[in-house]
């Protein structure tokens, strides 16, 4: 029988409370070619600005669940490196009655290669995670579903604007994560009665009905935050 492996990977060094189901790392590299009059190939450069993108998916697991503290640097220093690669992008999944899951994105460069540390920017978005979530979905501060509405999914996503730029060689040279935003849609069964979050900008909220299923009602909103200096 042939030897191939069968485990998912823990990519980015997160706590024992989330266990990986999955994960990529892809590596790409930039191939530089001149034409000739004909549209022949004369000459090529490839291995330039070598980077491999990682995703890596969880399920988190928690007597008592608190995401938002278990989760620990991931959410106080987003952005940072995590087991020497750079975070920027982070999503948060809530289900009814199901346990939350957390889908990390990043990357790293072999030429010039992230630092840990502030100045190549991280953000401390913990805030924004309701206490005590981690199972069924939470209801974040200012939303009151009330006596006939219950929410039956909320994402998060967290993400900043990352620069990289390439150098003399074609190989990357510098880079940053800026601009740290946060994204939150909920969907509830039944119409709250106040689906507004404190602290959001509302993007879009409203009812949906149909002939087969109960009345529902959909919020999404989103919020920034500086990055950590």
């Amino acid at each position: 029988m042939a030897a191939v492996g069968f485990q998912a990977s823990d990519l980015f060094a997160q706590p024992a409370n989330f266990h990986p189901q999955s994960s990529s790392s892809i590596t790409n590299e930039t191939v530089t070619r001149m034409l000739d009059d004909q549209g022949n190939s004369q000459c090529a450069t490839g291995g330039l600005n070598t980077t491999t993108e990682y995703t890596n998916d969880f399920t988190y697991c928690n007597a008592s669940p608190d995401i938002a503290t278990d989760l620990n640097t991931t959410l106080t220093e987003f952005g940072n490196l995590f087991d020497s690669k750079k975070m920027t992008g982070l999503v948060l999944g809530f289900s009814a009655g199901e346990y939350a899951t957390v889908s990390i994105t990043g990357h790293q460069h072999a030429e010039n290669a992230h630092n840990v540390g502030a100045t190549e920017g991280i953000a401390d978005v913990s805030a924004a995670v309701p206490a005590g979530a981690g199972f069924g979905v939470p209801t974040i501060a200012g939303q009151v579903d009330g006596a006939d509405a219950s929410p039956v999914s909320m994402t998060m996503t967290f993400s900043f604007n990352h620069v990289d730029r390439e150098g003399e060689d074609g190989n990357h040279f510098v880079g940053k994560n800026i601009t740290c935003r946060a994204e939150v849609s909920v969907e509830w069964v039944g119409v709250p009665t106040t689906p507004e979050a404190t602290g959001w900008e509302t993007l879009s909220q409203g009812p949906n009905d149909a002939n087969e299923d109960f009345d529902g009602y959909s919020y999404t909103a989103e919020k920034y935050f500086d990055l950590t200096p």
